[in-house]
Formats: C-alpha cells, sequence, structure tokens
C-alpha cells in the first residue's frame, strides 16, 4: 500500500478515483443573449474545471446536456467553472462529442 507525506497509509484505488482536469474547450455562442455552448470530447468526463468562466467573469445560473437537457452538477468559483461529467454519458459508441450548454 502506498505512503502519503505524512507517512500514513494511502489505497490505490482512492488516488485513482477521482478524475480531475483542466480544460480549454472550444466555446461557442449560441446565439441567444444569455447561452454558451462548451464542445467536450467523448475522453472528458469526471470534474472539469473550465479556467475561463470563473465567477469573476461571468455569472453562471445553470449548466446542462444540449442533446437532452440533463442537468448537470457544477460549482463556480474564482478557479473557475467545476462541472461534473459522469462517465457514463460519454461512453456511446456513435458519440465523438457532447455540448454542454452554459446560461448566464
Amino acid at each position: 500500500m502506498p505512503i502519503d507525506q505524512r507517512g500514513s497509509a494511502v489505497s490505490a484505488k482512492s488516488k485513482t478515483s477521482i478524475d480531475i482536469r483542466t480544460l480549454e474547450p472550444i466555446m461557442f455562442y449560441s446565439g441567444k443573449q444569455d447561452e454558451l455552448q462548451i464542445f467536450l470530447n467523448e475522453a472528458e468526463y469526471g470534474e472539469l474545471i473550465i479556467k475561463s468562466l470563473s465567477h469573476d467573469q461571468i455569472q453562471v445560473k445553470a449548466v446542462m446536456l444540449d442533446e437532452t437537457g440533463e442537468k448537470l452538477n457544477w460549482k463556480q468559483d474564482y478557479k473557475g467553472l467545476r462541472v461534473s461529467v459522469p462517465e457514463t454519458l460519454v461512453t456511446s459508441k456513435k458519440a465523438t462529442g457532447r455540448v454542454v450548454k452554459v446560461t448566464f
């Protein structure tokens, strides 16, 4: 079992179970006054941090999948917009990506 910097045992499973990525995704203005669309490729899942959408830049009201309208868990802070994308949303064989709709 691995040992952390303090000398205590850390399970390998707990270290690999969290998938956090900082992204600079392709973003599109949807044409609506209060909406952006973000393209994510099929390998982008877990907790995604979009730095350019920090709360000092824009105040987000909702985050959802464009295709289905399914709401995604999100949090916005000074580091950016954190969106939780479940792996099950990106496993479709025909999908090459997903579009996430952000309203503000």
